[in-house]
């Protein structure tokens, strides 16, 4: 329902959200972010990708913060639920 009332394009592409599928049950989602320097971002993504944490391309793409010369990527992982 509270979809009817977002306009169905945004002014500005850089807010277009990307509605995931709600996990299943029994699983809960775990998002990691990291936020800094487009530069910085990335080498922190390749050094969890050597260390075996995560692949680069699950990465989410770079996301303005709002902040100068700052972005954010985000990771989500699922864990059983307790």
């Amino acid at each position: 329902m509270p979809q009817a009332f977002m306009p169905s394009i945004l002014s500005n592409p850089a807010l277009q959200v990307t509605i995931e599928p709600a996990a299943e049950p029994g699983r809960e989602v775990i998002r990691i972010l990291v936020i800094g320097s487009a530069h910085g971002v990335e080498r922190i993504i390749h050094e969890l990708y050597r260390l075996g944490f995560a692949e680069v391309r699950e990465w989410s793409k770079p996301q303005p913060t709002g902040r100068i010369n700052e972005i954010m990527r985000v990771l989500t992982r699922y864990v059983l639920a307790e």
